[in-house]
C-alpha cells in the first residue's frame, strides 16, 4: 500500500550519530577498485559528493570565446598532450640537421627529394583522414553530453507530472499520502543516477561496493531493506531495479484515490517517460561499446605516426636550418589532431584519455539530478486558490 512507504527526508542532513561504513566491509573482489579510487577521495568524501544537491563544477571545461583568453589556456588544452611529443620530434630534427651539417649521414643529401615527395603526398592524405576522424570523435562526446541532458530532462519530467497531480487538500497542500510518494519518487530518483553511472563509469565503480550502498544507507539515499535488496543484485544492473521501483510507486500510487489527481491520464503519460528514459539510459553503454571501429583507429594511428616519423626529414629537406619550428608546429597540429579525436571518444575518462581535465565531469550530472528531484516538489508544496 501506499501509506508504506519509507519516507526520507531528502534535504536533510544524515545524522551525527550514524555509523560510519565499515572498511572491513569491501569484499576482496572490490578491494582493488576502491584503493585506485582513494588515492584522489575517501568513499566517504566520494558519497558527499554524489549526494550533493549544488554542482561542484561544470560538466565540462568552461572558457570565453575571446583570442586573449584562449590564448592563454594550458591546462585542458591539446597542447598539454601534445607537447612532449612535440619536444621529442623537434629535438630529433636538431640532431639530424647537426648530422646533416657535419655530414654524417651523406646518403641523406642524395635521396632527400625522394623523401620530400613522399611526405607531401602523405600529408594531404593524413590531413583528410584526420579531418573526418575528428568529426566522428566530436559526435561521440556529444552524444555522450546529450544523453546525460536527456536522462536528467525525463527524470524532471516524472517530477513535474508527480507534483502536478499530487492531491492536496482544501487550503493547496499536498495530503499526506502524496507527500509520502513524492518524497520516495524523489528519493529513488536520486538513487538511479548514483547505480547507473557506476556501471558504466571506471571512476565510479566504488558506488557498487558494500561499503558505498552502507554509506548511501547513512546518508538517506536508501533503506535497510533496499540495500538488502540491491546487494542480491549484479552490481551492474541495480540501476534497472530502481526504475523498477520507481515504475512500481507509480502503480500503487495511481490505484490510491487519495494521492493523484487525473489518475489514468497521468499513469499513461509516466509510462511513457519511463519508456523514453530506458531507452536514453540504455543508449550510453551501448555508445560506449560501438564508438569506433578498431581497424578504423588502428589505421588512423599507423597513418599519423607513420607522417611524424618522417617529419623531421622532410622539413630539414624542404627548410633547412628552419626544420626544427616546422617540426614543433607540424606535430602540435598533426598529433594534436589524434589526441583531441581520442579524448572525444573518451568521453567519461575511462581510458584515460581526458586526465589533463577535459572530460564529462560524471558528478556534475549526478549533483544536478539531485537539485532536480527537488526542485519541483518543494516550489509547489502550497498551490493558490483558484475558485476564490
Amino acid at each position: 500500500p501506499v501509506s508504506g512507504f519509507a519516507s526520507t527526508s531528502p534535504l536533510a542532513p544524515p545524522p551525527s550519530s550514524a555509523a560510519p561504513a565499515n572498511p572491513n566491509a569491501v569484499p576482496t573482489s572490490t578491494a582493488l577498485r576502491q584503493q585506485a579510487i582513494e588515492g584522489k577521495y575517501s568513499l566517504d568524501e566520494f558519497l558527499d559528493e554524489v549526494t550533493a544537491y549544488k554542482a561542484s563544477r561544470p560538466v565540462a571545461l568552461q572558457f570565453k570565446p575571446n583570442r586573449s583568453n584562449l590564448w592563454f589556456r594550458f591546462k585542458g588544452t591539446i597542447l598539454q598532450k601534445t607537447y612532449k611529443s612535440a619536444v621529442f620530434f623537434t629535438l630529433f630534427n636538431v640532431l639530424l640537421c647537426v648530422k646533416v651539417h657535419l655530414n654524417l649521414i651523406p646518403l641523406f643529401r642524395e635521396n632527400m627529394e625522394k623523401l620530400d615527395k613522399l611526405w607531401h603526398m602523405q600529408m594531404s592524405l593524413t590531413t583528410f583522414i584526420l579531418a573526418f576522424f575528428l568529426n566522428r570523435g566530436a559526435s561521440v562526446w556529444n552524444d555522450m553530453n546529450s544523453f546525460g541532458r536527456r536522462i536528467q530532462g525525463r527524470l524532471n519530467d516524472i517530477s513535474i507530472l508527480c507534483s502536478t497531480h499530487a492531491r492536496r487538500d482544501g487550503n493547496g497542500i499536498v495530503t499526506e499520502k502524496a507527500q509520502k510518494v513524492l518524497d520516495t519518487i524523489a528519493r529513488y530518483k536520486r538513487l538511479f543516477p548514483v547505480l547507473f553511472y557506476s556501471s558504466v563509469v571506471k571512476s565510479h565503480e566504488i558506488l557498487t561496493t558494500d561499503s558505498a550502498l552502507l554509506g548511501m544507507e547513512t546518508r538517506g539515499l536508501i533503506t535497510a531493506e533496499e540495500r538488502a535488496l540491491l546487494l542480491e543484485m549484479p552490481e551492474r544492473q541495480r540501476h534497472h531495479a530502481v526504475i523498477q521501483w520507481i515504475g512500481n510507486v507509480m502503480v500503487q500510487a495511481c490505484e490510491n484515490d487519495d494521492v493523484f489527481h487525473q489518475r489514468a491520464n497521468l499513469h499513461y503519460t509516466f509510462l511513457d517517460k519511463m519508456c523514453q528514459l530506458r531507452a536514453t539510459y540504455g543508449s550510453v553503454p551501448d555508445k560506449i561499446d560501438d564508438r569506433l571501429n578498431m581497424a578504423y583507429a588502428h589505421f588512423v594511428q599507423l597513418l599519423v605516426d607513420s607522417f611524424l616519423f618522417v617529419t623531421p626529414f622532410a622539413a630539414l629537406a624542404d627548410m633547412g636550418n628552419f626544420s626544427p619550428f616546422a617540426t614543433f608546429v607540424l606535430t602540435m597540429f598533426f598529433q594534436g589532431l589524434l589526441d583531441l579525436t581520442k579524448m572525444f571518444l573518451d568521453p567519461f575518462n575511462n581510458e584515460g584519455q581526458g586526465d589533463d581535465g577535459d572530460y564529462l565531469v560524471v558528478n556534475t550530472f549526478i549533483q544536478e539530478g539531485n537539485a532536480g528531484s527537488e526542485r519541483f516538489k518543494g516550489l509547489t508544496k502550497r498551490f493558490p486558490s483558484i475558485w476564490g
